[in-house]
């Protein structure tokens, strides 16, 4: 059983490094890349909609701010004619619409405080994405010019011995980032 597990091991290993030699960096790259801009397709769908349901409430609001001032102008000539059954439905209703206003507006705090959230996620896939697409490019120009390790590394420098780019620091830095992010609840 250990040899033929061992056997199995081997021919995985050995198929991910055949896959790993056929996938083309650049191609990967240019995927996530559109996969960052759906993503934020449907981020900017999401503010959207939070946007028009903001103003929604805030037109709700203002009509429900109307029937009370209305109310509250009513009950005063009701209760000055007298009128002490229809002022206390009046009063009824004013407590009713405060209510609305109250719930409405605790409503709107809320969905301006979730659309600043969604705000500030969609700023930072947009970071995000536009440090992907310099990454891109940068590794686009270096395959467009032909530019391998052996030829980057000039007189008898060694691998080990060479100060990384800044694109490598600025994708490790982005990956170290996102892991963060990604850990925190998302």
């Amino acid at each position: 059983m250990g040899l033929l597990s061992r056997i199995v091991r081997i021919c995985q290993a050995d198929l991910h490094g055949v896959m790993d030699h056929i996938e083309d960096r650049a191609l990967l790259l240019k995927q996530y890349l559109r996969e960052m801009q759906a993503a934020m397709a449907s981020q900017q769908a999401r503010i959207d909609q939070l946007e028009e349901t903001v103003r929604t409430a805030q037109r709700q609001l203002t009509g429900y701010d109307r029937q009370l001032e209305a109310a509250e102008a009513e009950l005063d000539r009701v209760v000055a004619r007298d009128k002490d059954d229809i002022a206390r439905m009046l009063i009824r209703k004013r407590r009713s619409l405060r209510q609305c206003v109250a719930n409405l507006d605790d409503q709107i705090r809320g969905l301006t405080a979730t659309l600043a959230e969604a705000r500030e996620r969609r700023a930072a896939q947009s970071l995000t994405y536009d440090a992907l697409r310099l990454r891109v490019a940068a590794v686009q120009e270096r395959s467009r010019r032909g530019l391998s390790l052996a030829t980057s590394l000039g007189g008898g420098t060694m691998p080990w011995q060479l100060e990384p780019s800044d694109e490598e620091i600025d994708w490790e830095l982005l990956q170290r980032k996102e892991a963060l992010a990604s850990g925190r609840g998302r």
